[in-house]
């Protein structure tokens, strides 16, 4: 692929490193020239010196022969220019990255129409999704967050001899709100009709709304303790994400502010969360709090080294788990060895997930399953599609696919049913075989490039 990167920051240098070296020709953009030298000194790749949101600049990298325009530079405003004007240029395709996404996710639509990206990625947002997933981690084989975390798939081992050995999907009692998307079956993915029957070490793959989920869970003897509480250190916007999404997991939650001002903010805004003015560095509030009885302790921190501190000493007092918000990307294996549990790096993240996008076998792959022989996408429905005004039953989704969640444009979420009606601009969320993929995208009308 021909592909253009805009931004030559931690996340764009490192995307450079790996897209070059599988063979794709890379051309770079950045204003800082001691960025451009030092990259195009090591690695294949053409540079361009200049401010990427310029049409000038961006002619002279040729972004109308780019198969893929990644727009990854720290500033929102050149980020979302790029994607515009290097789609309107002939780009075939842009990942948009933003810092702060709070007005995108109150206009998705409108912006997705206007600024014409194929994914939208956000360091904030990737992040929040991958703490709460290690909070939530239980026994399940796995946690994976779409619809903006308002759906998840997770998988779930069938113990020999355990009650759903034996049984047929379709006695199952499944909670209202989960579906159960696939069984992996000896590294084989079957989509499973109501009669098929579960074995022993069969995975479920399960699809549905986080509560629903978690009494899914309990049910599978997955349960964790009856009573769970997590402290939350930093007054970001990561730490407000989190802390509204563990909540809603009913989940204890205490928020650690130093700030005075950002503590009473965080405290008007999370309506049900204790916020703590205070130092989560300090050993004696740490201890006077009793947080190394908590079942994890997040330092999600603007300072890394007040993220590691603040974490080993809360795992010097008990605390079950221990987890740091990492800004730079280098310092997660240390942290790694100098016992903290989980080390969660917003910018390899969002690297990983444009690799995987890039890599994968459709532009709205957003996970695969068994290496590529299933994927889950999320899809936006086209106004011009013919399964506009279809209920579900009769839009004839081949054997193989399960369309999993809807979230409608006034922000909506269901999981549907057979007699749900699509409409147009539908965001879907599609558990599909791999060999079914482009059978999928062709019936709801979607363009892919190859």
């Amino acid at each position: 692929m021909n592909i253009l990167i805009v931004g030559l920051g931690e996340v764009g240098s490192y995307l450079a490193k790996v897209l070059s070296t599988e063979g794709h020709a890379i051309t770079v953009v950045d204003p800082d020239l001691h960025r451009i030298r030092r990259v195009a000194d090591l690695l294949d790749v053409q540079a361009v010196h200049g401010d990427g949101s310029r049409p000038d600049v961006l002619d002279k990298a040729d972004a109308h022969a780019a198969d893929l325009i990644l727009a990854v530079s720290n500033d929102d405003k050149v980020n979302m220019l790029t994607a515009l004007f290097g789609k309107r240029m002939g780009a075939k395709k842009t990942v948009l990255r933003l810092r702060d996404t709070s007005a995108v996710r109150r206009s998705r639509t409108f912006f997705r129409r206007n600024l014409q990206y194929d994914l939208l990625l956000s360091l904030d947002d990737l992040a929040a999704e991958e703490l709460v997933k290690t909070v939530r981690q239980t026994k399940g084989l796995g946690v994976d967050n779409f619809a903006e975390g308002r759906v998840q798939l997770r998988r779930f081992r069938v113990a020999a001899g355990a009650a759903p050995t034996g049984q047929a999907i379709k006695d199952l009692r499944m909670p209202q709100g989960t579906i159960v998307a696939a069984i992996d079956r000896d590294h084989e993915v079957i989509v499973p009709g109501g009669a098929d029957v579960l074995r022993a070490d069969d995975e479920m793959i399960v699809l549905g709304e986080p509560r629903a989920l978690a009494s899914f869970e309990a049910r599978m003897g997955h349960a964790p303790a009856a009573t769970r509480s997590v402290v939350v250190y930093g007054g970001t916007g990561i730490a407000m994400q989190v802390a509204q999404a563990l909540q809603r997991d009913h989940v204890d939650v205490r928020v650690v502010v130093e700030d005075r001002a950002e503590a009473e903010r965080l405290s008007d805004a999370l309506k049900g969360v204790t916020v703590l003015h205070a130092d989560a560095t300090d050993l004696n509030f740490l201890q006077e709090e009793h947080v190394g009885a908590a079942d994890a302790f997040l330092g999600v921190a603007d300072e890394d080294e007040r993220n590691l501190m603040s974490c080993q000493l809360a795992k010097s007092l008990g605390v079950a788990r221990a987890v740091a918000l990492v800004h730079k990307p280098d310092y997660v294996s240390l942290y790694q060895r100098l016992g903290i549990d989980v080390a969660v790096s917003p910018r390899l993240l969002c690297a990983n997930r444009i690799l995987a996008f890039v890599r994968s076998r459709s532009i709205s792959t957003v996970a695969t399953i068994e290496e590529g022989k299933a994927e889950v996408l999320e899809l936006e429905l086209p106004s011009g599609s013919d399964l506009v005004g279809k209920s579900l039953k009769d839009a004839g989704f081949p054997r193989g696919c399960v369309v999993a969640a809807i979230t409608r444009e006034d922000g909506t979420v269901l999981i549907p049913r057979g007699e749900d009606e699509l409409h147009a601009h539908d965001q879907m969320v599609v558990f599909v075989l791999g060999a079914m993929v482009d059978k999928v995208l062709a019936l709801a009308g979607i363009e892919r490039d190859d």
